[in-house]
């Protein structure tokens, strides 16, 4: 199972678990298991709960081949969950979002106005979302892929990374988490420019001419592990 900050509530296993069900009753308890990311013996003992509240109904057919069911008082309680589940993802979109802002602004020694987000993805989308909720503009997207270059993204034509300069942002927000090492190398030279480097997944130092520089990533990292889940 893939490791994560946020502890998966016994609730939200049941809306796994019945959603899988709801849409395939043939599954074996294992096939289960590994798409709700549990063990077999949670999915098993989760399957007894079930049964016993009679959301769910066993129906052998031979002696190695059993389907489970959802009554309709279990597709109720899938209903339920899903309206909990979604109030509680309105709420950590709130909280991403600040959480994102302040990520932004601790990395910096004062705060930009102008920004270019440099990547596309679900965290470019959160961090599109934190900044067009607060004082500093979005003034452009980049992406190094030429098939991305010229195609409308949030509203923003793609730009190719050459066209930073010229913008001249107070700071460029690395925004993908699976080459970020990378695009931040490629882009080092803007610091020259008095463009600062921003990546969510490291934290902030000092180097000897007083401009930021960062750290390796810290594996523990919360930002991109949450949103590597989504």
């Amino acid at each position: 199972m893939s490791e994560n900050l946020f502890h998966r509530s016994p609730r939200l296993n049941l809306h796994a678990i019945l959603k899988e069900l709801d849409s395939n009753p043939r599954l074996p308890q294992a096939e289960l298991a590994r798409l709700c990311d549990l063990s077999v013996a949670m999915v098993n003992n989760y399957m007894k709960e079930l049964s016993a509240k009679g959301l769910v109904e066993y129906r052998r057919k031979s002696s190695r081949f059993v389907s489970y069911h959802i009554t309709d008082l279990g597709r109720h309680q899938l209903r339920a969950l899903k309206r909990e589940l979604l109030k509680e993802m309105v709420r950590l979109f709130a909280e991403a979002k600040r959480t994102i802002l302040e990520t932004i602004l601790d990395s910096l020694p004062s705060p930009p106005r102008r920004v270019i987000l440099f990547g596309e993805g679900h965290l470019a989308e959160l961090v599109f979302h934190a900044l067009e909720s607060s004082e500093i503009q979005v003034i452009g997207v980049c992406h190094d892929d030429p098939a991305m270059i010229g195609r409308e993204w949030c509203g923003r034509a793609v730009l190719n990374p050459s066209q930073i300069r010229y913008l001249a942002p107070d700071a460029v927000i690395i925004v993908d988490p699976e080459h970020c090492d990378r695009i931040h190398v490629r882009l080092a030279y803007l610091r020259d420019r008095g463009i600062r480097l921003v990546r969510l997944d490291s934290e902030p130092d000092e180097d000897d001419s007083g401009r930021s520089r960062e750290k390796s990533a810290a594996p523990e990292n919360r930002l991109f592990l949450a949103v590597r889940e989504m």
